[in-house]
C-alpha cells in the first residue's frame, strides 16, 4: 500500500469518527474521491474490524465496538 492511499484512508477515518455526519456524496467532495473509492474504503475499515455503521440513507459513522470486540492479533 502506498503512502497516498493511507493518507487518503486515515482521513476518511477521521471523517467518520468525528461529530458531524457526511453523506457519501460530501465525504467523495471532501476528500476529493470517487463515491465507489469511499464505498470500497468503508468496506475496507469493515473487513478491518472497524464498527462502521450505516446511520440512514447513504450517512455512515463509525460506531463503538463492543466491549468483547475481536483484538487485532496476527
Amino acid at each position: 500500500m502506498d503512502q497516498p492511499k493511507i493518507e487518503r484512508l486515515l482521513r476518511l477515518l477521521r471523517l467518520l469518527a468525528g461529530n458531524r455526519n457526511y453523506t457519501i456524496e460530501e465525504l467523495a467532495a471532501k476528500l476529493d474521491m470517487s463515491y465507489r473509492t469511499i464505498y470500497r474504503y468503508i468496506d475496507t475499515f469493515k473487513e478491518s474490524g472497524f464498527a462502521v455503521v450505516k446511520l440512514y440513507g447513504n450517512v455512515y459513522k463509525l460506531g463503538k465496538l463492543p466491549k468483547k470486540a475481536a483484538d487485532f492479533e496476527m
